[in-house]
């Protein structure tokens, strides 16, 4: 195994464990005898790749590559990572594409992406909807941990937006936990009659920034099937933006 194959290896396993290694960590999970390992580690250490923590006994990520990671993301913002990835989705899939944020308890259209597919209504940039009655507004809430949900629920106006529908707080909840768990949202005629959406969402942890990005389609063609090959191209971009950004929500739920 080459140098840089072996530095690839224990940087990946850094992320696979989410924080830092130690030298045990490498000889059980790459199976590498203890003197390489130790012999490894140390050069990775004298050239930036990592730094140890003594007190812990831990390997963390080097100067160097904090110095990169810093640069990559003054590069490469959020909003241009996911622009970026959704219009390569919307060509691969011919549906439209749209970037949402949350501000307050409303989900906010920052832009879209058209697709060859056409919809019975396009929602336009700057428009506002409920975000519990979207699909990229559940998928930002799934990002809440339990007291943030609990409040945004408890909001005055959340009680008035849900009044007169079919809607409760519990449903409600219900689905931000199942995308919580899925890893992605769906929404079938619900906020844009005649027309599905499947999100996801994704954040950088530096600037405390999160979207969301969907692709929506006519209902007539959201099959189950559909639905699960439109939630696995999404889920699979989601994780390649978050190994960029550090978006340790996104790694560990998918």
């Amino acid at each position: 195994m080459s140098i840089l194959e072996t530095t690839a290896n224990i940087l990946k396993l850094m992320v696979t464990l989410q924080g830092g290694i130690k030298i045990s960590d490498v000889i059980q999970h790459l199976e590498m005898p203890k003197s390489t390992a130790s012999r490894v580690m140390n050069q990775l250490e004298s050239y930036g790749y990592v730094e140890k923590d003594a007190a812990r006994g831990l390997f963390l990520p080097g100067p160097l590559l904090l110095s990169a990671s810093h640069l990559a993301n003054r590069q490469a913002p959020l909003n241009e990572l996911v622009d970026n990835a959704l219009r390569s989705l919307c060509e691969q899939t011919g549906y439209t594409g749209y970037i949402s944020m949350l501000d307050n308890q409303e989900i906010l259209v920052l832009r879209v992406i058209h697709g060859r597919h056409s919809l019975p209504a396009v929602t336009w940039p700057g428009s506002r909807s409920p975000a519990w009655g979207t699909s990229t507004g559940r998928a930002l809430l799934a990002r809440f941990n339990h007291a943030q949900l609990d409040a945004f629920f408890a909001s005055p106006l959340i009680a008035t937006q849900i009044g007169g529908t079919s809607h409760n707080i519990a449903s409600l909840y219900a689905a931000v936990e199942r995308c919580r768990d899925s890893g992605y949202a769906t929404a079938i005629n619900e906020s844009v009659s005649d027309t599905a959406s499947v999100s996801c969402a994704i954040g950088d942890p530096t600037t405390f920034e999160a979207v969301a990005f969907c692709l929506s389609f006519p209902q007539a063609l959201a099959t189950p099937e559909e639905l699960q090959r439109i939630a696995a191209l999404l889920k699979e971009t989601a994780l390649n933006i978050a190994l960029k950004t550090g978006d340790t929500l996104v790694t560990h739920q998918l």
